[in-house]
């Protein structure tokens, strides 16, 4: 009896062993998959807009991103050029992108959106953290492709504006770019030049 309880728990342990494992390789392609393409969308950067951003920390700005609206056709993507300049110490940031409203064409009509959808389908970039020495300046890419779908439900992308909110944010930090919280409650201390810049999809 003994000897049928050890094989019955060797199985078991086998099993969640195996399991484990399995979780353990689809975590090492996931994040593998998602540092490739974080890299793949670093190269699509125009070298026009990469000068454009060294110009703008240069002259005195801590956070640049000088072209912030861009079309792009459903099923495409477009990569923004975030900038940023530390000064001082050696300080390490965070970027926080999310998405924030859509307009229909008129730019009064609020489109329906699940944000939760749009952050997981739309958005690509690396949140960090950055450690970045005094004056250093570090060039982040965000990608956004327009999809087909703005919720699980699988509603249709409607022509219009998608308004996409970019925090940068001094630590290590795990807090929301949420413009409207920020207005009611005030910017948190962590939130570098006390601003929260956008990116408008444009999608015809």
């Amino acid at each position: 009896m003994s000897n049928k309880k050890g094989f019955e728990l060797s199985a078991t342990v086998i099993v969640l062993l195996v399991i484990t494992i399995v979780i353990f390789m689809g975590s090492l392609f996931f994040l593998k998959k998602f540092f490739s393409g974080a890299e793949e969308i670093k190269g699509e950067i125009e070298r026009s807009t990469q000068e454009q951003i060294e110009n703008l920390l240069r002259s005195g700005d801590l956070v640049a991103i000088p072209i912030n609206k861009k079309t792009v056709k459903k099923g495409n993507g477009a990569v923004f050029g975030l900038g940023i300049r530390n000064v001082g110490a050696q300080k390490t940031f965070t970027v926080v992108s999310g998405f924030h409203k859509a307009f229909e064409i008129d730019g009064k009509t609020e489109i329906p959106a699940d944000p939760w959808y749009i952050n997981d389908n739309w958005l690509l970039y690396s949140e960090g953290p950055y450690r970045l020495d005094s004056n250093e300046l570090k060039l982040v890419p965000v990608s956004v492709t327009a999809g087909h779908a703005i919720d699980d439900l699988g509603t249709s992308t409607e022509t219009g504006t998608y308004i996409f909110n970019v925090c940068v944010f001094k630590g290590d930090v795990a807090i929301d770019c949420d413009l409207e919280a920020f207005s009611t409650m005030g910017f948190p201390d962590e939130l570098y030049s006390k601003k929260v810049y956008q990116m408008l999809v444009e999608v015809p």
